[in-house]
């Protein structure tokens, strides 16, 4: 097997795949679009390390520290967070509301919106995706 034909799989996994979010009951498209990496991303893996560098650091200085489930959900949203790319269509109050890492933690971590932080979830967590997408390009 010629592993050149590999080449290319990482970089479907940065550039990100585009996920129409769908209302939680109907399926029916919302008009809004999210492009999510891959959590095998670098973008995502480059916060990984951090947060994993940092809490081995964390586990040297106060071995008997546990996390919480708090610190846990928090973690978890900020890879979640950094999964996003891009976004279209999503507004507040009728004003468009910017994809930064702060609007899009509040969406993710708004309780009445579980289904868009379960839909980029998925997303990012589908490498076949990334790679089926990769493979039409």
């Amino acid at each position: 097997m010629d592993l050149a034909k590999f080449d290319g799989f990482a970089k479907s996994f940065d550039e990100g795949l585009v996920v129409d979010i769908v209302h939680p009951s109907s399926g029916e498209k919302l008009g809004m679009s999210v492009t999510v990496a891959s959590y095998q991303s670098e973008r995502v893996k480059k916060l990984q390390r951090k947060m994993a560098n940092a809490a081995m650091r964390e586990q040297r200085r106060n071995p008997k520290k546990a996390s919480t489930v708090e610190e846990v959900e928090e973690k978890a949203h900020d890879i979640m967070v950094a999964a996003v790319v891009a976004w279209s269509g999503f507004e507040r109050d009728g004003k468009e509301l910017a994809c930064t890492p702060e609007n899009v933690r509040a969406v993710l971590t708004n309780p009445d919106l579980w289904f868009i932080a379960e839909q980029i979830d998925k997303a990012a967590d589908d490498q076949q995706g990334f790679l089926t997408a990769s493979a039409r390009t």
